[in-house]
């Protein structure tokens, strides 16, 4: 019986060898780590200085690879999960499973790209795509900034949107959908229209016995002419939200800005708008810096200001220094969340508050 088990996985393993010699495969990740001072901590409304991860790229590790069909068709896939860099737990997800970002598998041709499995929001990617220099410490918290209304979570039980619904989504909140599990999605190739991309996606919602609830449909349009980039999106969770978005960047000197608009919409509640401003520019060979201004028109109008260096080291090494601010509570770190170990609601306090971090980034 040993003896038949080890041939198995003899045979197993050579199969493996094979089928990775004729396959492009690619193992990269990336570690983020820093330290971050922060106002309103608590429900003392304390300063803390504590260990920070991802507050620049979230910390990853995954594998991707293609292989070529034949007749411009390729077949890929990629696997990736996100940890925490301070204790290697499983986080910076939109699941709990090991590949808590990416799980999907796919073909890809002339034709466009067809994908399915775990896969990110079309409209997260049009988001993060309208932001000056910046990381996750500022479009976590800006997408954040809607904070009125409800939405009904799985159990079809109305939770504020900042309690969190059914979306996979490593803020808590509602209010981004970044992960999207048990999803299909599809992008035009870049060079069928001159220009304009594309890219649309649906997910099952997982209910039993009712294939409309809790789904989710998201897209993007965009276009470029030159050096300057148009895009608008949309996402829908069944029984959360709506949202829209318009955004464009361009470059003015030797800047480079950017700006957006998101419209979000809960089920029942306040419907706002979170306007975004940013640039970012390169001052020295290795060097840029970059400043974003986010604000919303809800209750307070909170908002957050955000200015960020980051110094490579090589191509795959960043030291980055961020100043966030902001107000009526709006978050001023991504990574209190994870640092303070408290919910956000004694996170943070009403009034203005501060964030300082200085930090490491590693990819490979």
């Amino acid at each position: 019986m040993k003896y038949k088990f080890l041939a198995s996985a003899i045979f197993a393993l050579l199969a493996t060898e094979s089928a990775f010699a004729q396959t492009g495969l690619t193992l990269y990740g990336n570690v983020d780590a820093s330290v971050v001072s922060a106002s309103d901590i608590g429900p003392g409304a304390n300063r803390r200085t504590s260990f920070g991860e991802g507050n620049w790229a979230a910390s990853v590790w995954g594998v991707k690879g293609t292989e070529d069909l034949g007749s411009g068709m390729r077949a890929h896939f990629r696997l990736e999960g996100g940890f925490n860099s301070g204790n290697g737990a499983i986080a910076n997800g939109g699941t709990t499973g090991t590949f808590s970002r990416m799980a999907n598998v796919g073909l890809s041709g002339p034709f466009g790209s067809f994908t399915a499995g775990l896969n990110l929001s079309p409209f997260i990617a049009a988001y993060t795509s309208t932001l000056g220099l910046a990381g996750n410490n500022f479009y976590v918290p800006a997408l954040l900034l809607h904070r009125g209304g409800t939405a009904l979570n799985p159990a079809s039980v109305p939770v504020s949107v900042t309690a969190g619904g059914a979306d996979a989504d490593p803020a808590v909140g509602s209010t981004g959908g970044f992960f999207i599990p048990n999803s299909l999605s599809y992008s035009l190739p870049s060079e069928m229209l001159a220009g304009v991309t594309a890219s649309v996606m649906y997910a099952f919602g997982g209910v039993p016995g009712d294939n409309g609830a809790n789904r989710f449909l998201s897209g993007n349009v965009g276009y470029a002419l030159g050096d300057l980039n148009v895009i608008a999106a949309t996402s829908y969770r069944d029984a959360q939200y709506r949202q829209y978005l318009i955004g464009a960047s361009v470059p003015v000197g030797p800047a480079k800005v950017a700006a957006n608009i998101v419209r979000f919409n809960p089920e029942a509640g306040e419907t706002t708008n979170t306007y975004v401003v940013g640039a970012e520019m390169k001052f020295m060979p290795n060097a840029s810096v970059g400043v974003n201004y986010a604000r919303n028109n809800g209750t307070g109008n909170p908002d957050i200001i955000n200015v960020s260096a980051v110094y490579s080291l090589s191509k795959t090494t960043n030291l980055y220094a961020v100043y966030n601010h902001a107000s009526e509570g709006a978050f001023s770190s991504y990574s209190g969340l994870v640092d303070a170990s408290i919910s956000p609601s004694t996170l943070n306090q009403p009034g203005k508050s501060n964030a300082i971090m200085v930090g490491l980034q590693k990819g490979f």
